[in-house]
C-alpha cells in the first residue's frame, strides 16, 4: 500500500471486517483486505453534530459505493453478483418460458450465442440484459410493501434502474441495454409503477434515437453483426418501443404516444421485415410473426386514440376513420383467432390490444354528440357492439374466475390488465346511470375478481381496483360483495 494511501486512515474498521471479525487496516476509500477480494468496502460514516438545541433526526441507511463502483467492469461484476446463483443458460430458460410467448423482442438464438457459459466473460450490455429478464419474471411479494423495508421484489426493481443510470453515466448505450430498458418499462407498467413507466419511455426512446445519431457510443456485441442480423435487432427493439410506447399513451390519457410523429419513418424501417410475416409461408408462430402481429394491434390501437383524442374538425371524415380502422381491427381479429386455433385466446397479447381498440372506439362512438346526416346510427351502432364486446371479454375471463381454467402467469400478458379494467369502468359507469343493473353487477364481479387474480402476478391490478373503487358507489360495492 501507498504511502498516500495510508495517509487517510479511518477510526473504525470497515461494516464487512468488523461483521465477519477480520483484521482491518482501515485504510480509506476501501482497505486492503476488501481491495484484495474485490469486495466493496464500506464505512459508517459519523453523524455530523449541529449547534442549538435541535435533536438530531434518526438516522438513516446510508448508500455507500466502492471507488471502482463508477467502471464498467466494476458495474458489471456487481451486476453478476446481484444475479446470484443463477448461470447465463439459467436466464435464457426464464426469457424463453416467461417473456418471449408474448413479448419476443429479444431473439433467442442470438441472445444464446452472446452467452457465454460463465459470468465472468460475459460482457456489461449482456449482463444488464439478464438482469433485466430475472427482474420482469419476478413474482411481487403476497403482503404489502413496507417502505422502511423494502421487499427484495422492490430492492432488485430499484437496484435494475440504477444499474441502467450507471451505464448512461458512463457513456454505454447499445440495443441490448436498450432492451433492457424496455423491460424494465414494462415491469412498470405491469405493476402500476406510475409515473415511473411514463418517464422511462422517453428516456427508452432517447437511447434508442442515440444509437442512431451517436453511432460511436454502440458498446453491444452486434457492432460485430452483419447487415442482415443487425437489421433483425433493430427491428426487433424498435417494434417493442413502439409497442409500449403506444400501449402506455392509452394508459395515459388523451396526450399522444411519444413516437407518433416518427411512425411513418419507423414503419418504412420495420416494414420490409414485418411484412413477409403475412406471406402464406411463414411460420405464424415463429416470434417475428407473434411481434408483428402485436405490432399491428398496436398500430390501429394508436389510429383508434389518435382519432378519438385528437380529431379534425370534419365530423364525417372522423367517423370514416375510426369505422374503417374498425373494419381493419375486426380483419385482423379473424386472422389472429385462425392461428390461435384452439390455444387460449386470453393469451394472446395481439388479440388483447385489438379489443382495447375496439373498446376505445365503441365508448367514445356511443357518447358522440347527435350531427343530423351525420351520426344518425352512430349511438346506437356503438351501444349495441359495446354491449357485445363487453360481454366477450367478460365470457373470456369468467373460466378462469371459477377455477374451472387454471392461468399460467407465464403466458399472460400484461396487456390484457387495461382491457380488463376498461370493460369494468364501463360496466361501473352504466351501472351508475341504471342500465343494465342485474346483468352488469354479474358481469362486474366478474371482471373485479379476475383482476384480483391476475393482481398476484402484475401488481397494476391492484391500481386498476383501487381506481375502479373511487367510481364505484358504497351501494355498488356492497351489491358486488353479496353473491
Amino acid at each position: 500500500m501507498s504511502t498516500e494511501r495510508r495517509a487517510l486512515i479511518a477510526k473504525k474498521a470497515c461494516t464487512r471486517c468488523s461483521t465477519q471479525k477480520r483484521r482491518c487496516d482501515k485504510a480509506i476509500p476501501d482497505c486492503g483486505l476488501c481491495t484484495r477480494l474485490r469486495q466493496t468496502c464500506k464505512y459508517e460514516l459519523p453523524r455530523v453534530s449541529f449547534s442549538g438545541p435541535t435533536p438530531s433526526p434518526s438516522p438513516r441507511p446510508e448508500i455507500f459505493l466502492g471507488s471502482g463502483a463508477f467502471t464498467p467492469s466494476h458495474l458489471k461484476d456487481a451486476i453478476i453478483q446481484k444475479l446470484g446463483p443463477l448461470t447465463p443458460e439459467d436466464t435464457l430458460s426464464t426469457y424463453r418460458r416467461a417473456i418471449e410467448p408474448w413479448f419476443p423482442i429479444v431473439s433467442i438464438s442470438r441472445l444464446r450465442g452472446r452467452l457465454p457459459l460463465t459470468w465472468d466473460e460475459a460482457p456489461l450490455d449482456v449482463a444488464l440484459l439478464c438482469l433485466s429478464i430475472i427482474l420482469l419474471t419476478t413474482a411481487p411479494p403476497s403482503s404489502l410493501e413496507n417502505d422502511n423495508d423494502p421487499s427484495e421484489f422492490k430492492s432488485l426493481y430499484l437496484y435494475t434502474k440504477s444499474s441502467i443510470t450507471s451505464t448512461e453515466g458512463l457513456g454505454i448505450n447499445s440495443f441490448l441495454i436498450v432492451q433492457s430498458r424496455i423491460l424494465v418499462t414494462l415491469f412498470e407498467v405491469a405493476h402500476g409503477f406510475y409515473p415511473a413507466a411514463y418517464i422511462s419511455i422517453g428516456a427508452t426512446v432517447r437511447a434508442a434515437d442515440a444509437l442512431k445519431i451517436h453511432l460511436g457510443v454502440d458498446a453491444s456485441p452486434s457492432r460485430s453483426l452483419d447487415d442482415e442480423a443487425k437489421r433483425e435487432e433493430r427491428v426487433l427493439t424498435w417494434s417493442g418501443i413502439l409497442i409500449l410506447d403506444r400501449y402506455i399513451a392509452i394508459e395515459s390519457g388523451p396526450h399522444p404516444s411519444l413516437t407518433r410523429s416518427q411512425s411513418q419513418f419507423l414503419h418504412d424501417v420495420l416494414k420490409p421485415t414485418l411484412c413477409p410475416t403475412h406471406q402464406q409461408d411463414q411460420d405464424r408462430t415463429s416470434p417475428l410473426c407473434r411481434l408483428s402481429r402485436l405490432f399491428e394491434a398496436s398500430s390501429l390501437l394508436d389510429k383508434i386514440h389518435t382519432t378519438v383524442n385528437s380529431p379534425t374538425a370534419e365530423h364525417a371524415f372522423n367517423m370514416d376513420e375510426v369505422i374503417l380502422t374498425v373494419q381493419t381491427l375486426i380483419n385482423l381479429q379473424t386472422i389472429l383467432d385462425e392461428e390461435i386455433g384452439d390455444g387460449i385466446h386470453l393469451y394472446a397479447a395481439g388479440l388483447g390490444l385489438c379489443n382495447t381498440a375496439l373498446i376505445l372506439a365503441f365508448e367514445n362512438g356511443s357518447k358522440v354528440p347527435l350531427i343530423a346526416g351525420v351520426t344518425d346510427n352512430c349511438n346506437s351502432i356503438a351501444t349495441t357492439s359495446l354491449i357485445s364486446i363487453l360481454s366477450t371479454i367478460t365470457s373470456t375471463v369468467e373460466l378462469f374466475t371459477l377455477s374451472t381454467q387454471s392461468i399460467n402467469f407465464n403466458f399472460l400478458p400484461p396487456f390484457v390488465t387495461f382491457l380488463v379494467y376498461k370493460a369494468a369502468a364501463i360496466v361501473t359507469e352504466r351501472l351508475l346511470m341504471d342500465i343494465d343493473s342485474n346483468e352488469g353487477l354479474k358481469k362486474l364481479r366478474i371482471l373485479r375478481n379476475f383482476l384480483r387474480i391476475m393482481g398476484e402476478r402484475w401488481l397494476g391490478c391492484e391500481r386498476y381496483l383501487r381506481l375502479l373503487n373511487e367510481d364505484t358507489t358504497p351501494r355498488i360495492l356492497k351489491a358486488i360483495e353479496q353473491e
